[in-house]
């Protein structure tokens, strides 16, 4: 039902601008303005989006503190089976953010040799020096210092799927990891 009057909303949206183009009046301009402002009120108050209504990806879903969120985690494992952070500057030309939804979208696809073939490929990358400053991808998604590189050479990388729940997590509790892949295993 909703998506039908989505559909309705976009509709006159339409219909008053096709009037400025064909009238030129403007009473339909200021009618646009006023439709505009009023269905972006709405739904700020109803916490909805309804494109083209919606103006950055940040309000697609509604917001909720207690939805748990999951995303997939990177890390490298020493000889020792101490888990350590991987520096996002090492999968250049791409950052964590994209490498992970690769991840989400592919990996149930692949089989297990090629799982195998591609987490050796990133393990052989974190054995490697980050790329200079000018060819690397540019740190859009996270301000976090890169963390110090571990002291041996990583053994294993492991594919975590981290879930948080941001209340809790703002309530100083800790987060929730499940293993997805390892290599070597």
């Amino acid at each position: 039902m909703s998506n039908l009057v989505y559909l309705a909303l976009f509709g006159i949206f339409v219909a008053i601008i096709v009037a400025i183009r064909v009238t030129g009046d403007r009473r339909a301009v200021m009618a646009l303005v006023v439709y505009v402002l009023a269905v972006h009120g709405a739904l700020a108050v109803t916490r909805r989006d309804a494109w083209p209504f919606v103006t950055h990806g940040v309000f697609l879903e509604s917001g909720n503190e207690y939805r748990p969120l999951s995303s997939p985690r990177f890390v490298g494992v020493d000889p020792l089976g101490a888990e350590h952070a991987i520096d996002p500057r090492l999968w250049s030309p791409i950052g964590n953010r994209t490498l992970g939804i690769w991840w989400l979208m592919n990996s149930q696809r692949l089989t297990s040799q090629e799982q195998q073939d591609a987490l050796s490929f990133l393990l052989r990358k974190t054995r490697s020096s980050p790329r200079s400053e000018f060819l690397r991808s540019p740190n859009w998604y996270s301000v976090d210092i890169p963390p110090p590189p571990p002291k041996t050479p990583l053994s294993a990388l492991r594919v975590l799927l981290v879930t948080r729940v941001p209340a809790q997590k703002l309530a100083g509790r800790s987060e929730s990891a499940r293993l997805l892949a390892q290599f070597p295993r």
